[in-house]
């Protein structure tokens, strides 16, 4: 099938490897970092079978030509997300596990389609900072609560305790376990992420702790586990409280003794590892969580403020997702005062993770990168066209403006807009073409607002 060109935009705009398939399960669309990463041309890839694309093992999916062992069948049918974890052989014929989150998508024609996106969790075994959990990424906003929240990150990074990260989801967890990463002692180690929501019985041991060579069909070789490479690093266990009970006590032994075993081996192996874990949850009301698991997971706490409770940090916020998509896409995006607007009217239920997505689909659209209304509008769920229909913002954020019952939206987004145009006025040192260049207006425009805001 011809993809519409917004498709092949939406496709290309990712900077991890993402490819698209139809309902048969064939691929009508790769990336350039799936190209780069993979080593496959798009002409080779398109039409083909997704399983037939990488080298993948028989373990611990077995893709096939038959479609119902389709680890995604159901994406399809329930048009609802889904992540699992995928053996692979690069050409080198070294194994590697692929972390891959599909999506439901959809064409103009009615075409169903399903996007996947994928990570390699090999990869994630260098050193990272808060920087590398996505490149160029970097934790944004001035608000109280965001300032309280990343203090706190920070005086949990200065202690070895365990740390859970408690939020809702979209918030940023997995950022913010790299700051807490990048602000400890073990800086220089690595951090790894294991997806608890992606492990089954038979992979956790593998994935987890690692196998020897010949400990079961197609393992040609040794395999490091992601705890072995966590060794004087930080293991983070993203969405823990989605972790099956029979793999709870399996990870409660390592992290009490500290000691491990690979999958076929004999030798016992220890390794110095400091855990931060996450969870939108509340681990103490879930039945099948372990008690005992959760206080040694919940030393330390610290929960993550929602876009609701961070509302005036929306224009930082899109102008650092929108620098991300421009570096991978190699494009310059900006938003305008009446796209800023239109996110500001919007709840964002699915938090930091859903305006990224508005913003991806906007710049698809935006005319010469340039954002406004119009997009951030047609990017936005059906539910949420009628502005009218917004909720009434009633919040407070910066701290040079005394607390008020609430804001009309007009004050509000005055207060808002002053705020971050004073971060960006800091950022550059006051220079005024730079500012310009950043926010994609005249030196004359900066001027007025310098004015109106009763800036130097």
């Amino acid at each position: 099938m011809d993809l519409p060109v917004e498709l092949q935009s939406l496709v290309d705009i990712h900077d991890q490897p993402f490819l698209m398939v139809d309902h048969q399960c064939r691929v009508v669309a790769i990336n350039r970092a799936f190209e780069e990463t993979f080593g496959v041309a798009r002409p080779d890839a398109l039409s083909r079978p997704c399983h037939s694309i990488l080298d993948r093992t028989r373990t611990p999916f077995p893709c096939g030509s038959d479609r119902e062992k389709c680890p995604f069948v159901e994406v399809f049918q329930e048009r609802r997300s889904k992540t699992v974890v995928h053996g692979y052989r690069d050409p080198e014929g070294r194994e590697h596990m692929l972390r891959i989150h599909a999506y439901p998508l959809g064409a103009e024609n009615g075409q169903a389609l399903l996007g996947e996106l994928i990570q390699r969790d090999a990869d994630r075994a260098h050193p990272l900072s808060d920087r590398s959990v996505c490149p160029g990424a970097t934790m944004v906003g001035n608000t109280p609560v965001f300032r309280q929240t990343l203090e706190a990150l920070k005086r949990a990074g200065a202690t070895e305790a365990p740390v859970l990260l408690r939020g809702q989801t979209g918030t940023g967890k997995e950022l913010a376990a790299a700051y807490v990463h990048r602000h400890s002692v073990r800086r220089d180690g690595p951090f790894i992420t294991l997806d608890c929501t992606a492990l089954t019985g038979e992979l956790f041991e593998s994935e987890v702790f690692g196998h020897a060579r010949g400990a079961f069909t197609g393992s040609a070789g040794e395999k490091r586990g992601l705890y072995e490479m966590a060794d004087r690093g930080t293991l983070f266990l993203d969405e823990i409280g989605e972790m099956p009970l029979p793999l709870q006590s399996k990870l409660l032994r390592v992290l009490e003794s500290g000691t491990y075993r690979r999958v076929g081996g004999t030798r016992t192996r220890r390794a110095d590892v400091r855990i931060v874990s996450a969870t939108n949850r509340e681990l103490r009301d879930v039945p099948w969580f372990r008690t005992d698991l959760y206080y040694r997971v919940a030393c330390l706490t610290v929960t993550l403020p929602s876009i609701a409770e961070r509302r005036a940090d929306i224009p930082l916020l899109a102008a650092e997702l929108l620098r991300r998509i421009g570096q991978s896409s190699g494009h310059w995006y900006s938003i305008d005062d009446s796209g800023i607007e239109r996110l500001m009217d919007y709840s964002f239920p699915g938090n930091i993770r859903e305006l990224r997505n508005v913003l991806w689909v906007a710049a698809v659209n935006a005319p010469e990168g340039r954002i406004s209304a119009e997009q951030i509008t047609a990017a936005l769920p059906e539910c949420s066209n009628d502005r009218d229909a917004a909720a009434p913002i009633a919040i407070v954020a910066d701290p040079r403006f005394e607390p008020t019952p609430a804001f009309s939206g007009r004050r509000a987004r005055h207060v808002w807009e002053a705020d971050y145009f004073a971060q960006v006025l800091r950022r550059h040192n006051g220079n005024r073409q730079a500012v310009a260049h950043e926010l994609g207006v005249s030196e004359r425009t900066v001027y007025r607002k310098l004015r109106r805001f009763g800036l130097s």
